[in-house]
C-alpha cells in the first residue's frame, strides 16, 4: 500500500537527539594574568599578617596569643 503526499506529511519525526549539557564558564574567564594577580595578593597579604606579629618578637617581647593566631592565620593563608 502506498502512501499519498498528505499522509506522508502527517507522519510524526523522530525526537530530536539530545543536546550534550552546558557547561558554565570558568570563574574570570580563564584568565591567567587575574589568577597570578590574585594568587600574588594572597601571598603578599598573608607576608603582611605575618610580618607584625614577627616584628615584636624581634625587639624581645613574648608573644602574646593574639600573635600566635595572627602568625597562624598568615601561615594558612600563605
Amino acid at each position: 500500500m502506498q502512501r499519498g503526499p498528505a499522509e506522508e506529511a502527517a507522519a510524526p519525526l523522530p525526537p530530536p537527539a539530545p543536546l550534550p549539557p552546558a557547561k558554565p564558564p570558568p570563574l574570570f574567564g580563564g584568565c591567567w594574568s587575574c589568577r597570578l594577580l590574585s594568587g600574588a595578593g594572597l601571598l603578599l597579604a598573608a607576608l603582611w599578617i605575618y610580618q607584625g606579629p614577627r616584628r615584636s618578637m624581634k625587639r624581645g617581647v613574648p608573644p602574646s596569643m593574639a600573635a600566635i593566631a595572627q602568625i597562624t592565620f598568615a601561615i594558612g593563608e600563605g
